[in-house]
């Protein structure tokens, strides 16, 4: 039953028989009170009249425990003219009547609605007959049970956005927005005062309300994430399929789809907007935001957006020139060093020591063959004859190009850069010659190790496998016993098998039956992959040996490098200055940068071009502050290769008391933003710019398009940091927040702290999440729904960790609070009365 139908509901509590076979209920009529925000306000304000409209919400509640039906019938909704009848006074005196007699307890705690800027949705008037209800204590979890703490499925490659939404679960007032159904009202006035032109039509708002009140009633199934991704996927079509995604790219086109289905403006058209050169800042600030708010006016903007300035200075008269935009997040540069260092291993064919490690700077945006070069001059070998690959404990794994970026190589990858030999010309005698660059693996029980260093030859490709091994065995000379090269090996074709270590030849063996192996089409096909303009046609082996044949052969199986002076210096050099901070990344973001001849201003006083000096800045702050640290950068224009570079840069960031009033630029950093003109904020001035950390939204990997995606979360209920990794969930210290993948860094004003957050003496019983009614202690998926998502959803595309899965995990025995008092008890003022059973969201899935 939606909430503007009338029909019959039976009672969670009572029996049929008490409240008679026919007894209507009556559906709520839409309040015609004009609202701006949809914002709290304190309970102790409400007028006479609000309060008996608050005693009629609890008929929904009456209804059901929590949730109706979070996909409500559209259909239903239109209906809502049907209500404005004269008969309808009649239909609520008899209701009133018949729930008046059942004898309830008397009940003044009645639930409130949540507060829209003066405007109390879906409320309804009633008769003198009071309607009572029974008081509910607030329900209290199991110890085994969390609210909002619980990991989300990976659905094929959404880690992206299951980071996401962890953040955005975590942020307190946007989850009681959600998990509360105050968001519906907003849904409601927007689907009657618009043609849905715009938006989803409220199906990305709904199953995002559905997604968090799973997470936060700690009902969470992987169907309902599920389904979330079927939406992104209808209305998203960059996201579809199971590619990687960008985090932050996804988290705006969410807030923005959201802002659609929430958007109440009722204007269509922009105002014309005044030449803002020589006009106070404050009266142009003030117009474009009023002009904004026109027709952009949702929760979503009045939570996250505010406004930056950006100005034009003209360099001959210094008249300025301003503009101001809104913003829902802060993307602010990382500054990096012009060098990085790279650390490579040089293997020499004819020189002593035959490996050397060298430490180099390179260009932040150079490639494999500015690499190449600088080795070449290091070292003297042509880059013609140079082989740039990694070798690792198992062997061979990536080979580079010459034009792919340097950011592919991290600083502990073990990277190899192999000197190959001149190649000699067939003939008629000897026939083709082939170059091998081989590494020896020993293989006990399914384990392999490698041992000794890489080598390389040439060899004619007329050569039999027996005379493939005693080659082998002569250039390995100074790590094989002294009699294995005099012994006769005719008898033992094959000890040592030999694969063929290239893409789509990795199951390959050279045939020791064969008479000529190198001549097996499985040599031509990995010779064929080689890439020749980076490095001449070779052929990579991996030889496999037993412990057998390894003990009776090899006496010396270390790997010998000796490792020059510069690898030292450089670690050196990267300690002192690997890291930076988030103030300096906002003084990169508010620096003066003069443009160019091609991007000239036209001033209007000197009636001229100008290059003039521009300087972007924040004008006035959000509640919920969005900081985008800039980790990817495109290549320069001359880089074959167009992939993104990845900043590994470590940013160190404040988790509490960050002051964003040194960042504000003129007079806009006097208070909060313009956006909540009508909240209620703290009294304390100090607070009003002062922001504490609540979410990090973190990247692992080199590449935007790849690696994986985790969230640290603080949890609004208990105050405790935790990890979300998928469907993992631990627990983590407040200091390991701080690493080199934080991307996305979710601030929230100090002024808006719940009060489980605000001291050490706040109970869990305070929070909105209290009021819920608990799980069951077991919360586990059916075995017919694991079977079902198994058979319907996508493949991790991601790799699993070591780490136990869970879905909710124990409360910690001692939360460290470290933030100070704060005032957000006196917004929260909806209370919810509950009854049954805890809440079923099966039915709401669509």
């Amino acid at each position: 039953v939606s909430d503007s139908e009338v029909g019959s509901e039976k009672h969670p509590g009572l029996k049929n028989s008490e409240l008679g076979a026919s007894a209507p209920t009556v559906g709520i009529q839409e309040s015609k009170l004009k609202r701006t925000f949809s914002f709290t306000r304190n309970a102790l304000t409400g007028s006479r009249m609000n309060r008996r409209k608050s005693r009629a919400k609890d008929v929904d509640s009456l209804k059901n425990p929590m949730i109706i039906n979070d996909m409500d019938n559209l259909e239903a909704k239109q209906n809502k003219k049907n209500f404005l009848r004269p008969t309808l006074n009649k239909i609520i005196n008899k209701v009133v009547q018949k729930v008046s007699n059942l004898g309830l307890q008397n009940n003044k705690n009645l639930c409130s609605s949540y507060v829209y800027g003066g405007r109390r949705p879906n409320a309804m008037s009633l008769s003198s007959s009071d309607l009572r209800v029974p008081p509910v204590r607030p329900g209290n979890f199991p110890g085994d049970k969390v609210p909002g703490v619980i990991g989300l499925r990976n659905h094929g490659n959404t880690c992206f956005i299951n980071a996401v939404l962890q953040c955005l679960s975590h942020t307190d007032i946007l989850a009681e927005y959600f998990v509360l159904d105050q968001y519906k009202a907003d849904l409601s006035k927007r689907n009657k005062i618009n043609s849905k032109k715009h938006g989803t039509k409220g199906e990305v708002t709904q199953h995002l309300a559905l997604l968090l009140k799973s997470i936060w009633s700690c009902q969470y199934d992987p169907e309902i994430s599920n389904k979330f991704k079927l939406i992104v996927d209808k209305y998203g079509s960059q996201f579809r399929g199971n590619n990687q995604h960008d985090a932050q790219e996804f988290l705006l086109w969410l807030l923005d789809k959201v802002h659609e289905d929430l958007n109440t403006a009722t204007k269509k058209k922009y105002k014309a907007i005044k030449n803002s050169f020589g006009r106070p800042d404050d009266v142009v600030a003030a117009e474009t935001l009023a002009n904004h708010v026109r027709q952009n006016d949702s929760f979503v903007l009045a939570v996250f957006q505010a406004q930056f300035r950006s100005s034009l200075t003209c360099p001959r008269c210094q008249r300025q020139s301003n503009t101001f935009d809104p913003f829902l997040c802060v993307s602010v540069p990382v500054p990096q060093d012009q060098l990085r260092p790279v650390f490579v291993t040089v293997l020499y064919t004819s020189q002593q020591p035959r490996q050397v490690k060298l430490g180099l700077s390179l260009p932040a945006h150079a490639e494999i063959r500015d690499l190449k070069e600088q080795l070449a001059q290091d070292t003297g070998i042509s880059e013609q004859h140079m082989l740039i690959t990694e070798i690792d404990d198992l062997g061979f794994q990536r080979t580079f190009s010459d034009n792919q970026p340097l950011n592919m190589i991290k600083e502990t990858d073990p990277i190899y850069c192999i000197e190959l030999p001149q190649l000699k010309e067939a003939t008629q005698d000897t026939g083709e010659y082939i170059l091998l660059v081989w590494v020896n693996i020993l293989i006990v029980d399914d384990q392999c190790a490698r041992f000794s260093s890489p080598y390389t030859m040439q060899v004619c490709r007329e050569t039999s496998y027996v005379d493939v091994e005693k080659l082998i065995l002569k250039e390995m000379c100074w790590s094989v016993a002294d009699g294995v090269l005099e012994s006769d090996t005719e008898d033992m074709p094959g000890q040592i098998k030999m694969r063929i270590a290239s893409p789509g030849c990795l199951s390959s063996y050279l045939d020791p039956t064969l008479e000529h192996p190198l001549y097996d089409e499985s040599v031509d096909n990995a010779i064929a992959l080689c890439d020749t303009t980076s490095a001449p046609p070779h052929l990579k082996l991996v030889l496999e040996w037993d412990l057998q044949a390894k003990t009776s052969m090899v006496v010396d199986d270390a790997d010998h490098i000796e490792e020059h002076s510069s690898v030292k210096q450089l670690k050196q050099n990267a300690e002192m200055g690997g890291s930076v901070t988030l103030e300096e990344c906002f003084q990169l973001y508010t620096k003066e940068e003069v443009l160019g001849a091609e991007d000239a201003w036209h001033c209007p006083n000197c009636n001229l071009k100008q290059e003039v000096i521009k300087k972007l800045g924040l004008w006035s702050l959000p509640d919920i502050l969005v900081i985008h640290l800039k980790r990817f950068r495109q290549p320069p224009a001359k880089n074959h290769n167009r992939s993104t570079i990845k900043l590994t840069t470590l940013v160190d960031f404040p988790s509490v008391g960050f002051d964003m009033t040194p960042h504000l630029c003129g007079g806009g950093g006097g208070g909060p933003s313009l956006w909540w003109k009508h909240n209620n904020h703290s009294n304390n001035p100090l607070q009003h710019n002062t922001y504490d950390l609540y979410a990090v939204c973190n990247h692992h990997g080199q590449n935007l398009h790849t690696g994986h995606y985790t969230a640290y979360c603080r949890n609004p209920y208990n105050g405790q940091w935790y990890c979300f990794d998928d469907t993992t969930v631990t627990a983590v210290n407040e200091g390991e927040l701080v690493t080199s993948a934080a991307y996305i860094l979710f601030y929230q004003r100090r002024g808006l702290l719940s009060p489980s957050t605000s001291s050490s003496a706040s109970s869990t019983s305070e929070h909105w999440a209290s009021r819920l009614i608990p799980p069951p202690a077991s919360n586990q998926p059916s075995v017919e729904a694991e079977e079902q998502f198994k058979r319907n959803s996508r493949q991790y595309a991601t790799a699993p960790t070591g780490q136990k899965r869970t879905h909710c995990i124990e409360v910690p025995a001692e939360v460290p609070r470290s933030v100070a008092n704060s005032p957000m008890q006196e917004r929260r003022t909806s209370e919810i009365v509950t009854f049954g059973a805890p809440m079923d969201l099966t039915e709401s899935i669509v």
